[in-house]
């Protein structure tokens, strides 16, 4: 199921076009926070087609790349290994310099292992730049008030005694920015940075919500506040960010 799925979005665009699976500007934010980073080795994790990677490979890094669907992948000339988030990935220790994991982390059964493998993964020093689906903006949270359901609910009848790879394409988890946060950290990496795809204009007419939101807890204490975080989940990039937010993260150095 997930093979069709992913060929029918590859048959979108000419032949010789490598089709990007994340959301429109992911890559470009991506592309413009990396590109100011001194070059080394990267790992591109789920690689998809091979969009990202081939972009990285114009920009001069040594570029590797990972995905549970080998099918998808297109780009040739470029290290390509099939591997499992939710498992030990096939590389050594402290080899990357990077990684990147774009919308790929809400699609797994096992996001903390898939963080553990990173920091593994990374030389100390390393960062890892990751996108996912921002269930903290305030559009979300109205939805979530009136559905309870972070993510829209998927029928489990086509799944039924489904693999692994026939449920990658599912948001099985839907973290949050602070569940995300509480991952890294415990495996030694710290935020650096919190950014998003694009502006998502129409929650303008929701900013009188954010408003009394922050005019609410305003009068909580400064404990209150630092237990919560609402220094970052109230920040604009989040409570008035895009679909997806992108978070780098630095691995500390030992």
């Amino acid at each position: 199921m997930v093979r069709k799925v992913m060929q029918k979005r590859a048959k979108k665009v000419a032949v010789n076009e490598l089709v990007a699976l994340a959301r429109k500007g992911t890559h470009e934010k991506v592309l413009g926070t990396i590109g100011k980073e001194d070059r080394g080795k990267v790992l591109d994790i789920p690689a998809g087609t091979g969009a990202l990677s081939l972009k990285l490979k114009v920009m001069g890094f040594d570029v590797y790349c990972c995905d549970i669907n080998e099918d998808t992948f297109e780009l040739k000339g470029v290290p390509f290994k099939k591997g499992d988030m939710n498992k030990r990935l096939p590389y050594d220790g402290d080899y990357f310099d990077y990684i990147v994991c774009l919308e790929g982390i809400e699609h797994i059964e096992n996001p903390f292992n898939a963080i553990r493998e990173f920091a593994r993964l990374l030389r100390n020093g390393g960062k890892l730049i990751l996108s996912f689906p921002n269930y903290l903006n305030i559009e979300k949270r109205i939805k979530f008030l009136i559905t309870g359901s972070l993510t829209r609910p998927t029928n489990p009848l086509p799944f039924l005694g489904g693999s692994t790879l026939d449920l990658a394409m599912l948001h099985l988890n839907p973290i949050t920015y602070t569940t995300l946060k509480f991952f890294l950290e415990v495996q030694g990496f710290f935020i650096v940075d919190i950014d998003i795809e694009k502006e998502k204009k129409k929650q303008k007419f929701l900013y009188p919500l954010v408003w009394l939101i922050k005019l609410y807890t305003f009068f909580w204490s400064k404990r209150q506040k630092e237990k919560y975080w609402l220094k970052e989940t109230l920040s604009p990039n989040i409570i008035m960010g895009g679909n997806t937010t992108i978070v780098i993260a630095q691995k500390r150095e030992v």
